[in-house]
């Protein structure tokens, strides 16, 4: 593994600092990043557009400047039905693209918004931004009603919830006739009005379109903020999720009411568009369409939403031939678009831009030798794990029986065992994914005993799993940005606004997870899709990404898994790096040669019992060991292993 502090001792791995660059790090697209070892500078490019932001605003304009000027009053409300149903789409898209959270439930929320607007005009209230205010305040409230009984229990809950909500929407516009209108519905919706000002027909179509061009940008800055990797993150894995310090159940509230969000904007739009409301507006067929544009158009793209909606308004469903057969026509596109191509159609379009446009420069002026000098650290931030008398059964099993090990800051401490042992057990009861029966665990002076993983986590806790978990799509350097999720301070406003403090806090973390990388040895992978390197690396990225969230322990669970002599050396010199820069680092291993050739302390562990502990030596040779696990093969030292040890430690002291 090539070095990157240029021969330079390595030290303490907590102070990745920021450098500074110039111009934005985010575009419209989320950028490929690839970093030059030819120059002297971190040369960054990405295959998106640099300037991909302004896409949105432009299309707005031209849209108000050929619906004024060109289109019919026709020709304008499809424009105008296109936007509302994209800021229904880009709600699913947000909540099942991103977050990958099934629900039907935006149908229930458009309702909602759309009714709750027609009875404020009924009250003479006609202002679009008192509408939209109580819309989002409704959409929020159904939102939380019914998507927190089914995400307490799975995906398909929720789903299946949100599918019976959909299902009783005209039901309960019935039962309320006095406020609704029953199935007679509500009409006479129309003459909005904005700060008292009414609106006309060219009015209320540049305020729609302008709604829309809002709800773009507003999703848009979530999805490309730490927010929007969160829910990467969680619709990869929940375990993940909550490894990084992320609320698993939290993440998927937020991405199920944010996503309902604008679907109550859109309400209010339509109430108007429409001039009249019935319950029959708001059926599953609705539902089903809606997923169907999400699908087709692209579920993880903003540009989809909008691409979808069309279709749905201009497609060949709108034919009056297709319409008694428009469920089983959204049904096949759904399977069709589903195996044919799963990113939809912005999907294909973004992977011709991306090979048509790959390697654009963009630049990024922080000189590799300065990069390099943010890893000449000292200190270091480790603290002691303690495991005293810990004891954990499943059923009748007792997986853990009353264990007892120290970790020290400094050391490389490692568990060995066979299967079954309990070593598994033991790294997720310290990682708070298993609840002990009894006993102590300490981090420094912290119990984390009985607290929820993502707890854990914020208290010093990082760990890797036994088969990397790395999100989809993602590049290295935002695998490992995304361990420093937790850290984040910059809350929804500073995002959605784009507020000074979001970009510090944004520039620091491209910086820290930089440094990490470079730290690391693994800066040229920056910019490559995460999945597509090779299984060593993607080990490394895990081991990376744990210590980039600065956590206290750190506990490796068969890091070394599947990897071949090439892979043993770079893992095991990146930890000794680790280890030399005062990390407490804990391996869980079955490779026995690869542990005992660098692992300082080993606790060896059979039947739920540590049976033996100590340095390599001694454990080789303890009888209990040699009889137990590691056999006769193992007993005597290995003075190759020992003396490579010597080595590699005496390169990096």
């Amino acid at each position: 593994m090539r070095s990157a502090t240029n021969g330079r001792s390595s030290s303490c791995w907590h102070s990745f600092w920021p450098c500074s660059c110039s111009g934005p790090l985010e575009s419209w697209e989320r950028g490929v990043f690839e970093v030059s070892d030819s120059t002297s500078r971190a040369v960054v490019s990405r295959p998106s557009l640099r300037y991909g932001w302004i896409i949105p605003p432009i299309l707005a304009l031209a849209l108000i400047g050929i619906g004024l000027t060109i289109l019919g009053v026709a020709d304008q409300r499809d424009i105008q039905l296109v936007a509302v149903y994209t800021l229904i789409v880009l709600g699913l898209n947000l909540s099942f693209g991103y977050g990958g959270e099934l629900a039907f439930g935006q149908v229930a929320i458009f309702a909602a918004g759309a009714y709750s607007t027609a009875i404020l005009h009924a009250h003479g209230h006609t202002d679009l931004l008192l509408a939209g205010v109580v819309a989002l305040a409704v959409a929020a409230v159904v939102g939380l009603v019914s998507g927190i009984p089914g995400l307490r229990l799975s995906h398909w809950t929720l789903a299946l919830t949100s599918l019976f909500l959909v299902l009783v929407v005209p039901a309960v516009l019935v039962i309320f006739e006095e406020y609704t209108g029953g199935q007679t519905g509500l009409s006479g919706v129309l003459f909005p009005s904005v700060l008292g000002r009414t609106l006309d027909s060219d009015d209320f179509f540049v305020f729609v379109i302008a709604t829309c061009f809002v709800g773009i940008v507003c999703i848009r800055n979530l999805i490309l903020s730490h927010h929007g990797e969160a829910l990467t993150v969680l619709r990869e894995s929940p375990l993940l999720a909550e490894s990084l310090g992320l609320s698993a159940y939290r993440l998927r509230i937020l991405a199920y009411v944010v996503g309902g969000l604008p679907a109550g904007v859109a309400g209010v739009l339509w109430a108007y568009l429409s001039g009249f409301l019935y319950p029959q507006t708001f059926l599953l067929s609705t539902a089903i369409a809606i997923l169907a544009a999400s699908v087709v158009g692209g579920a993880r793209s903003i540009y989809g939403a909008a691409i979808g909606s069309a279709l749905l308004i201009f497609g060949p469903l709108q034919a009056s031939a297709a319409q008694e057969y428009s469920l089983l026509l959204y049904g096949a596109f759904l399977v069709v678009v589903g195996v044919a191509a799963r990113a939809g159609l912005a999907g294909l379009g973004r992977t011709v831009v991306s090979r048509t446009l790959r390697r654009l420069p963009v630049a990024f002026t922080q000189p590799r030798e300065a990069l390099d000098e943010h890893h000449d650290l000292s200190g270091s931030h480790g603290e002691r794990l303690v495991v005293e008398e810990v004891t954990k059964s499943f059923g009748g099993n007792r997986a853990l029986q009353g264990v007892n090990l120290t970790a020290e800051p400094g050391q490389i401490t490692a568990i060995l065992g066979a299967n079954g042992a309990g070593k598994s057990t033991l790294l997720n009861t310290v990682s708070c994914f298993v609840r002990a029966d009894s006993g102590r665990i300490l981090v420094g002076d912290i119990q984390i005993q009985g607290l929820r993983p993502h707890r854990a986590a914020r208290l010093g806790i990082g760990r890797t799993f036994q088969t990397p978990l790395i999100p989809e799509e993602m590049t290295a350097l935002e695998v490992v940005r995304t361990g420093r999720l937790h850290m984040s301070q910059a809350g929804p406003v500073a995002t959605l606004l784009r507020l000074p403090k979001f970009r510090r806090m944004r520039r620091a973390d491209t910086q820290a997870a930089l440094a990490a990388l470079a730290f690391a040895g693994l800066l040229e992978h920056a910019g490559q899709e995460a999945r597509s390197l090779p299984l060593g690396t993607r080990r490394l990225l895990e081991v990376v990404r744990a210590f980039a969230g600065q956590p206290s322990v750190v506990l490796l669970d068969e890091p070394a898994a599947g990897l071949d002599d090439d892979g043993l050396r770079d893992l095991a010199e990146l930890l000794i790096r680790f280890r030399d820069a005062g990390a407490t680092v804990v391996l869980v291993e079955h490779n026995v040669p690869f542990v005992l050739g660098f692992a300082d302390r080993v606790h060896v562990m059979g039947l739920g019992k540590v049976i033996a502990s100590g340095k390599p030596e001694e454990v080789r040779n303890a009888p209990e060991v040699i009889a137990s696990y590691l056999g006769k093969r193992h007993s005597a030292p290995s003075t190759r292993s020992t003396d490579d040890s010597r080595a590699r430690e005496s390169d990096h002291a």
